[in-house]
């Protein structure tokens, strides 16, 4: 399928097979989203303690607080990059089938049903129920903000798991952990 687009050559950033698949339109997001290594967030004062009260929180297992939290530092990540907040639901335990267990989701809008954007995590593990390790959880978070970002901040037709994306998580997690 001829594209018109120009793909690395060297094969340490080799493209997944399934990208040969995508249409024209949907590769050209694929490698807009491949472009893009971080986010230029600096966490104000609020993301820090959103951040140290999530971390503390998460310990106790209460649910009701951590969805607070887990909102209050989601709101501030997305305020520094003046992008519209997402709503974030907290779970109990995770889901799991034969294929291990899920961490989070992120649901875009759908204009079927008039639902706006949001995210879904899990604070306990299927297995044991024990608390997800609260940098885990952290982790698992900015991954699921990242995904509302490609579409929100970024304004990518589609968010794929990209060299990219994933620098671009890292480096909201290191943001957050090293400020």
């Amino acid at each position: 399928m001829g594209t018109g687009l120009k793909l690395r050559a060297n094969s340490e950033t080799r493209l997944p097979a399934y990208f040969y698949r995508l249409s024209s339109r949907a590769q050209r997001t694929y490698l807009k989203s491949d472009s893009v290594e971080r986010f230029d967030y600096v966490p104000s004062v609020a993301a820090r303690n959103s951040l140290d009260a999530l971390m503390r929180v998460l310990e106790t297992g209460n649910l009701a607080a951590c969805t607070t939290c887990a909102r209050a530092l989601t709101a501030e990540v997305c305020r520094s990059l003046m992008t519209p907040p997402v709503n974030v639901e907290i779970r109990g335990v995770r889901p799991r089938n034969t294929r291990g267990e899920l961490h989070g989701l992120f649901y875009p809008y759908d204009p079927r049903n008039r639902r706006q954007p949001y995210i879904v995590l899990w604070m306990r593990t299927a297995q044991r129920h024990d608390v997800v390790k609260p940098k885990t959880f952290v982790r698992t978070l900015m991954h699921e903000i990242g995904h509302y970002l490609d579409y929100a901040h970024l304004r990518l037709e589609d968010s794929y798991h990209t060299r990219g994306f994933f620098q671009r998580e890292s480096s909201l997690v290191r943001a957050l952990f090293n400020s």
